[in-house]
């Protein structure tokens, strides 16, 4: 592989779909090494694409129970003991 494929876990969410992108182009319109290149990429890239998504997800799926505990342990602060 290339160097590229080791700095993957580096990259920021826009710079790995940039280099998505790019690597969709060249698989398409490259010269025969850049063909080569960007083919051997993009299953490390959807990988990692794919890995990202569901890591977001989860983590907005986390943000948005933590809210619904708070929201109910307010209400039920709120209510009127009797």
């Amino acid at each position: 592989m290339t160097e590229i494929d080791q700095r993957i876990p580096d990259l920021s969410d826009k710079e790995l779909e940039r280099l998505h992108a790019n690597a969709v182009r060249l698989s398409q319109s490259g010269t025969p090494k850049q063909r080569e290149q960007a083919e051997s990429l993009l299953p490390l890239l959807g990988v990692a694409l794919e890995d990202r998504h569901a890591a977001r997800a989860a983590a907005q799926a986390e943000t948005r129970r933590a809210a619904t505990e708070k929201r109910a342990v307010a209400r039920k602060a709120a209510k009127p003991a009797g």
